[in-house]
């Protein structure tokens, strides 16, 4: 990144100055503190703006030990600008992905819809099916522009898979379900209807997440289950929240996770509870991981090894298999939570192999 200029590097330097003060505040006022000054980060020119948010989602993302700090956190900011000085860096370390082609669709006619589509470069040979993909961020935070969504969606379609990459409305400021399941149903139906401009039949459209998108994905092609259709011809689950309440682990998951710091019980309950509002958490639409699994598409679940939602997705995984889902369920061994979101993570580039395998190739491509 090019320095500031002269006539932005006194505003630059008092910005990058409060954003410091601010994350080594302490007490109950702390992440309110950062939620407001990032909001005013808004404001600033862009020039200004983009290094203070780089740094400020570097530190914020690091130090949110509880759910309700981050609740505060984002009830103040009013969401997260977007910063795109990563993805600048991304395409002068693979120049390969500026070939992918990209274009935002925005309607709210029919219900809401944020998405962009890419579409892989002229060359490059298709294997005839197509991904509507969803980003995590406990239901707060994420939209079209961090890795879990653009990098992943850039990866994948330079594979040679056209990807629909989904927003939908955060949990904040009194939403809750269904509306952000209403918001992702509004883009599989724009997916559908638009699948000639993917280059695929409908049949042929994936569907999947990560962690809260992870959950979307598995609601809605429950929801496509009992409404007739059309299913999608196979999901992609990556480290999926699927459950509130997280069932113990077996003796030798319970082992590996004991001495790690991972997502609490208490941190997923309470992003659980606010992503439910009023709706009961045993609705297999609120909790995928407890519905019943018959008839659902071959399914692929990416759990990390080092991330305590794996006590949920694995026993899911084996609920799949036996009721006779085809199911390909991997762990990422020394993974923690949410390696997607981390461009510098061995994990993810292996996570993604693995995803662009399943997405390409189905079952027969994992063994």
């Amino acid at each position: 990144m090019a320095a500031p200029s002269a006539t932005v590097a006194g505003p630059v330097t008092r910005a990058l100055a409060e954003a410091r003060s601010l994350v080594v505040t302490s007490g109950r006022w702390r992440f309110p503190a950062l939620g407001y000054a990032l909001r005013s980060v808004k404001a600033l020119p862009p020039p200004v703006r983009e290094p203070v948010l780089d740094l400020m989602r570097t530190r914020v993302a690091g130090a949110l030990p509880e759910f309700a700090d981050a609740l505060r956190f984002m009830e103040a900011a009013q969401g997260v600008p977007d910063s795109r000085l990563w993805q600048r860096r991304l395409l002068l370390s693979r120049p390969h992905l500026g070939l992918v082609s990209m274009r935002d669709i925005v309607s709210d006619e029919g219900g809401r819809l944020r998405a962009r589509l890419y579409l892989p470069p002229a060359s490059t040979t298709t294997p005839g099916t197509a991904l509507v993909w969803i980003h995590g961020g406990a239901f707060l935070m994420g939209d079209l522009e961090p890795p879990e969504a653009h990098w992943v969606a850039m990866e994948i379609a330079a594979s040679g898979v056209p990807v629909l990459s989904v927003d939908y409305r955060w949990c904040l400021g009194g939403v809750h379900y269904p509306l952000p399941l209403d918001d992702v149903l509004a883009a599989w139906h724009w997916a559908v209807g638009h699948a000639d401009e993917l280059g695929v039949e409908a049949s042929d459209l994936q569907i999947g997440g990560a962690s809260a998108g992870a959950l979307l994905a598995a609601s809605l092609t429950l929801r496509m289950r009992d409404e007739g259709g059309p299913l999608p011809a196979a999901q992609c689950l990556a480290y999926p929240v699927l459950q509130g309440n997280l069932p113990p682990a077996s003796p030798e998951v319970e082992a590996e996770l004991a001495p790690l710091h991972l997502l609490t019980e208490d941190l997923v309950a309470g992003m659980f509870a606010n992503w439910a509002g009023d709706a009961a958490w045993d609705d297999p639409y609120v909790s995928p991981g407890l519905a019943d699994p018959t008839g659902l598409p071959p399914t692929f679940v990416l759990s990390c090894g080092h991330d305590s939602l794996r006590r949920a997705s694995e026993p899911y995984a084996e609920r799949l298999a036996r009721a006779g889902v085809p199911v390909w369920h991997e762990v990422l061994p020394a993974a923690t939570h949410a390696p997607f979101s981390r461009l510098d993570d061995p994990h993810a580039e292996y996570g993604l192999w693995r995803l662009r395998s399943w997405v390409s190739g189905g079952l027969a491509a994992m063994r």
